[in-house]
């Protein structure tokens, strides 16, 4: 199930007995954790009726005993496993037989989750699929970064406020797919801007700091666009403001880009609808590679991959001792659009 329609249910007083919220992703097992602690149990009688394990310091015994308990003077208790992904009884089977034989059975009264970060629980396990019978099994993917300017567009329209695709593209961009820092930042803007708002690069800009004009995205798109001056310029910022944008965070960005450039110029199908397939990317950004091809042949661009390398490398102290970031980006740079 999508974490939203969980959450929703979980809003609505509708629990499962039973919750494995696992995978890479902690941004989501962590919503759906506090939205059920917050829920399944009052807060004066929390001291009663929620129990929470760790799972390095916890046996399965302990938990599933808390689990069997009834309620004090409520109609449900909450027995939650944070870090259930260190729990020793995954890789026991006597101990998953019992944890399987609970879940063919869970408490009414009980509402026992096990938040799994980090990788994925077994799922060949019958423990697991016995949990995916009587209650619910949520895999908290991580969301790709060709994805996360969609993901963003859904959030602020959750949030009641509105974006354009760019306008989320350079958020995307900025604050990378740690969707924590995203959704903090989205927070920030959703207090200070009235219901219905669009947000924009100036209020970006105002409210989190990056700035509209001199940022990652706007570089990527000077270079696209062979736009010296324009490039130039924002190198000029970058160098200025070295810690604000390191080489090594910027290398991976760009080289993402060309490496979409170097796949389109492959492609027997350059249409806008093919290309964004095959690119997994958004069709307006498909435009942008279509000029930038006419730009850059596929030698150039191959070319342009070891500049970036070695601007990375040299960034790390590899083979370099001396040359700043703003200097090493300045030469891969210009070797870029020359």
């Amino acid at each position: 199930m999508p974490h939203r329609q969980i959450l929703r249910d979980i809003e609505a007083g509708s629990f499962k007995p039973l919750y494995l919220l696992h995978g890479e992703e902690p941004y989501f097992i962590d919503v759906l954790t506090k939205a059920l602690e917050a829920t399944v149990v009052e807060e004066s009688m929390k001291d009663f009726n929620q129990t929470i394990f760790y799972g390095k310091d916890t046996e399965i015994d302990a938990i599933l005993d808390a689990a069997r308990r009834f309620p004090m003077m409520a109609d449900r208790q909450l027995v939650l496993v944070r870090e259930a992904q260190d729990l020793a009884a995954w890789r026991r089977s006597a101990e998953m037989e019992r944890l399987e034989a609970y879940a063919k059975q869970p408490h009414d009264s009980t509402v026992l989750v096990f938040a799994f970060k980090g990788k994925k629980a077994d799922g060949r396990l019958k423990a697991v699929k016995a949990i995916q019978q009587r209650g619910v099994v949520f895999l908290s993917e991580r969301v790709r970064d060709y994805k996360l300017p969609a993901w963003i567009g859904e959030a602020v329209k959750e949030s009641g406020l509105a974006i354009s695709t760019p306008t989320a593209t350079l958020l995307a961009e900025h604050l990378g797919t740690n969707l924590s820092k995203v959704m903090n930042e989205l927070t920030k803007l959703a207090i200070v801007l009235p219901k219905g708002a669009t947000i924009t690069p100036e209020i970006i800009e105002e409210h989190i700091g990056i700035s509209k004009d001199y940022n990652v995205f706007e570089l990527q798109n000077a270079l696209a666009a062979k736009d010296i001056m324009k490039a130039n310029r924002i190198v000029n910022y970058f160098e200025a403001n070295p810690k604000d944008h390191p080489v090594a965070m910027l290398m991976p960005v760009l080289g993402s880009f060309f490496s979409k450039l170097f796949a389109y110029q492959s492609l027997t199908d350059q249409s806008p609808a093919g290309a964004a397939r095959a690119l997994k990317c958004a069709p307006f950004a498909v435009k942008q590679y279509a000029e930038a091809s006419k730009r850059y042949a596929p030698a150039k661009v191959g070319r342009i991959f070891g500049y970036l390398r070695e601007a990375d490398r040299k960034s790390k102290g590899q083979g370099n001792a001396t040359v700043t970031d703003g200097m090493l980006l300045r030469e891969a740079i210009f070797k870029i659009l020359h």
